[in-house]
């Protein structure tokens, strides 16, 4: 159980980290108007919401390690391939992003396979 909620943490940091990564990009893409690559990238390393969203990351990577400890990685790494299916449907719902009908085929035969994959052990 523990584990699980581990593979958990690992994709809900991930999936966090992505999405405000990409809100704080679009507030801050007037700074690559204005101030070119340059102030984009400035503006973006001092933005504390960004920078919680790296923080995200590396406590994934730590969730990351402490999962593995106690599952066989065969197991654990296709539960990754659900970010593919998170930040998509993230996207979607908070900044009207298209999610074509092919797209979504490709979460559901995602979602179909860690499936499979889980219940094959």
């Amino acid at each position: 159980m523990r584990s699980l909620l581990l593979l958990s943490a690992v994709l809900a940091f991930t999936v966090y980290g992505q999405l405000i990564i990409k809100a704080r990009a679009l507030v801050h893409s007037a700074d690559a108007a204005a101030g070119g690559p340059f102030g984009y990238m400035v503006a973006m390393a001092t933005d504390l919401r960004v920078l919680s969203g790296l923080a995200a990351a590396g406590l994934a990577a730590f969730a990351w390690m402490a999962a593995v400890e106690r599952l066989d990685v065969g197991f654990a790494y296709p539960f990754m391939a659900l970010s593919f299916v998170l930040v998509p449907l993230g996207a979607k719902l908070i900044f009207g992003e298209p999610l074509p009908r092919l797209q979504l085929l490709g979460m559901v035969l995602i979602v179909v396979g860690v499936t499979l994959g889980a219940v094959a052990r």
